[in-house]
């Protein structure tokens, strides 16, 4: 009889299995209780790890939050990148099909808003990492905005970063907005009628 039982997995295999099943509960823990209040010995938990095999992996909180956020990071530029592709590289379609995909991740959406919110303060651990992601993120869009203004896809009566500030600031109090009453907020079709305004003569 031939061995039917699957082949078993090496070490590597199984140490990527359990940093992602911890990075997982982790990302649902901050999300409800925020950096402050979540404890590495409930994300162990939930991970079905003790505390000291979750240390194993990730030797402190803040090394766990940077890798959630990384994490995260990594997942919506792949998001982007395939939703720019579908959009035929129409910047505001694209970002207006993305927050109608945020509305099917409550929790990813409230970890970011909880997180941004507490690391407004100089001494949490991820306050760094959020002023360049927001510096990045800015400069991107910028480019992308200006390049669509030359192609007529975006209004040009104003300049390409006023826009993209303003785009990042109803997009952040939509988010606000729709955790704390989903039921009357449409975050998605607010933000498209934004776009449409953005819109110059030919992404009408």
């Amino acid at each position: 009889m031939k061995n039917t039982q699957p082949p078993r997995r090496t070490q590597a295999e199984r140490t990527r299995a359990s940093r992602e099943k911890i990075i997982r509960s982790a990302t649902e823990t901050f999300a409800q209780k925020g950096f402050r209040g979540a404890k590495m010995a409930d994300i162990a938990k939930a991970a079905d790890l003790t505390e000291p095999g979750l240390l194993h992996h990730f030797p402190s909180k803040t090394h766990l939050l940077m890798e959630v956020l990384k994490e995260r990071d990594r997942v919506d530029s792949e998001r982007m990148q395939v939703t720019l592709q579908k959009n035929g590289y129409r910047f505001l379609d694209a970002q207006a099909e993305l927050v109608e995909h945020n509305q099917t991740v409550p929790g990813l959406v409230q970890l970011f808003n909880l997180l941004v919110a507490e690391s407004i303060s100089p001494d949490h651990p991820a306050h760094e990492f959020f002023i360049e992601r927001y510096q990045r993120e800015r400069g991107q869009c910028i480019q992308a905005i200006a390049l669509a203004q030359k192609n007529g896809e975006v209004r040009s009566d104003l300049p390409a970063e006023t826009l993209v500030i303003l785009m990042f600031a109803m997009m952040d109090g939509l988010q606000v907005q729709w955790l704390m009453e989903p039921d009357k907020i449409d975050m998605a079709g607010l933000f498209r009628v934004m776009m449409d305004m953005l819109k110059g003569k030919t992404g009408q």
